[in-house]
């Protein structure tokens, strides 16, 4: 009776198992800061714009796309682009592409998934 009852038991954990849908892994909310950071720096803008704080907002996944959406503070450093030590809200979003090594994001970057 103990092994009827251990082979069932193992059964269903095996079905439970298969049945089970993992989740796609994604691209991150520290994916996303780091493209930012990159395309600032490409841009020659590191040195005027300061990021405050970066929150992933929502992300959709359709196919081999994904678009991470986010709200971004940034100060500005220097007069050229907004008043010095002004601090703006920007609302955007980032999309990227999978690839067989990880997503490549908008700054050419290949971020490995992470689970």
């Amino acid at each position: 009776m103990k092994r009827l009852t251990f082979i069932i038991a193992t059964l269903i954990l095996l079905v439970a198992g298969a049945c089970r849908k993992d989740e796609p892994s994604v691209p991150t909310e520290k994916d996303g800061e780091q493209v930012w950071h990159n395309k600032f720096t490409t841009n020659g803008l590191n040195n005027q714009v300061e990021l405050v704080s970066f929150k992933k907002t929502n992300g959709q996944l359709e196919g081999d796309h994904y678009i991470l959406y986010f709200e971004a503070q940034e100060r500005y450093l220097t007069d050229s682009l907004k008043p010095k030590g002004t601090v703006a809200t920007v609302k955007a979003a980032y999309e990227f592409q999978k690839t067989e090594n990880g997503w490549l994001g908008p700054d050419n970057k290949v971020y490995e998934p992470t689970k």
